[in-house]
């Protein structure tokens, strides 16, 4: 049986920090920019965690 690989889309979008919990960047960032305001992009470029059972999804994706 062939090695299960990693989802190349799902690798560039979602990092797995050291204590194990899923990390993604935030959409809409892009392009567009001069239609949103300071505060929104000042927002968007934090990163955000996704939940538990997201995650456990998104770590099985990864590390294949």
């Amino acid at each position: 049986m062939p090695k299960m690989k990693t989802k190349k889309c799902v690798s560039k979008r979602f990092h797995v920090t050291a204590s194990g919990k899923v990390k993604k960047f935030n959409q809409n960032t892009a392009h567009l920019k001069h239609n949103k305001t300071h505060k929104q992009k000042v927002h968007l470029r934090k990163g955000r965690y996704l939940n538990t059972t997201d995650g456990n999804n998104m770590k099985s994706l990864i590390s294949k």
